[in-house]
């Protein structure tokens, strides 16, 4: 699937005009084509006619029970391949074609640490998270979530230490989190992932990725071979990402909780 990348605006132009002025225009110039290989994803299903004819309980049909199971794990298998995917396949007769990723597509504002060619992990820090939040808004970008494993939530909780430990005045519990950053660039959410790597984070403007599909999901019956029900959905999408220079990743960071 194709689409286009505008830019993001002339960003920071100073914009003023004396009294009685002739009116300019700006070359709008050429947008930017771009493409993404489209995945097709399958989850196949199937009972026993025994099972679906029995009573169960808490459940009238199994197929039906089993059905919105598979939709389920087809929503993580698209959630995993818009984090993992870090690069796009044409595939062929006999290699499955595959979508690029969020890693993927964003390339310019990517934070390594390499100091002598060689990559090495650091621990994640507000400066590492303020400093390619700068990138993007230099790029003319405002994103709002940030995105981090499991360890790394853990670890952004450890950040400022006892500074995160509160108790409300109706509970009796104490509580360590952090869920949004008051940066110096506005309000950073942050979600947690099972499908991100430890090694890195992603910083993103949610309203400048899309969804494309193809073929939407569909459910289809399976021939009928012996005393059971069998279907499965098939579908096939990708995803555009309609400017990526307002997003960020810092990568090369330790998955271990800082030491107390």
């Amino acid at each position: 699937m194709e689409w286009l990348e505008d830019e993001l605006g002339d960003v920071g132009k100073e914009n003023k005009k004396v009294e009685g002025f002739e009116y300019t225009t700006t070359d709008p110039g050429t947008r930017t084509r771009l493409g993404n290989y489209t995945q097709i994803m399958s989850r196949g299903y199937g009972v026993t006619d025994t099972q679906e004819t029995v009573q169960k309980h808490g459940v009238s049909s199994e197929i039906a029970y089993q059905m919105a199971k598979a939709m389920k794990l087809i929503a993580l298998d698209c959630e995993y391949a818009y984090l993992n995917n870090d690069s796009k396949v044409a595939g062929n007769a006999t290699t499955e074609r595959e979508m690029g990723g969020i890693p993927y597509w964003i390339a310019s504002n990517v934070l390594v640490n390499e100091p002598s060619g060689t990559p090495t992990d650091r621990a994640l820090t507000f400066d590492l998270i303020g400093d390619a939040l700068q990138a993007t808004w230099e790029d003319g970008g405002n994103p709002g979530t940030m995105v981090v494993s499991p360890m790394t939530k853990r670890i952004i909780g450890k950040m400022v230490n006892g500074a995160t430990k509160f108790m409300d005045a109706d509970e009796s519990k104490i509580k360590e989190r952090i869920d949004v950053l008051e940066t110096d660039f506005g309000t950073l959410k942050i979600v947690v992932d099972r499908w991100m790597s430890n090694g890195s984070v992603i910083i993103l403007d949610p309203s400048l990725w899309k969804t494309a599909y193809l073929r939407p999901f569909k459910t289809f019956d399976l021939p009928k071979t012996g005393d059971n029900t069998k279907k499965v959905i098939v579908g096939e999408l990708t995803i555009e990402a309609r400017a990526e220079k307002a997003n960020a990743m810092i990568k090369n960071l330790l998955a271990t909780l800082p030491t107390p």
